[in-house]
């Protein structure tokens, strides 16, 4: 599925709803919630090193 299309005007809207006899039926919107909470933390992978081996001295070049 795709969006092909994205319909902005309210007079435009208020006429499909009204064409399919939702218009009068109204929309019921509830109230938003927390996200739900994990159980235990989450370690993200990216805190860690991701190079735990390289070497941190620098290397010179000798000509």
């Amino acid at each position: 599925m795709r969006i092909v299309a994205l319909i902005d005007q309210a007079d435009v809207i208020e006429r499909i709803l009204r064409h399919l006899g939702l218009w009068e039926a109204g929309v019921r919107v509830e109230s938003a919630r927390d996200p739900p909470q994990p159980a235990e933390p989450i370690i993200e992978p990216w805190l860690e090193d991701p190079f735990p081996d390289y070497d941190p001295e620098p290397v010179f070049a000798q000509n």
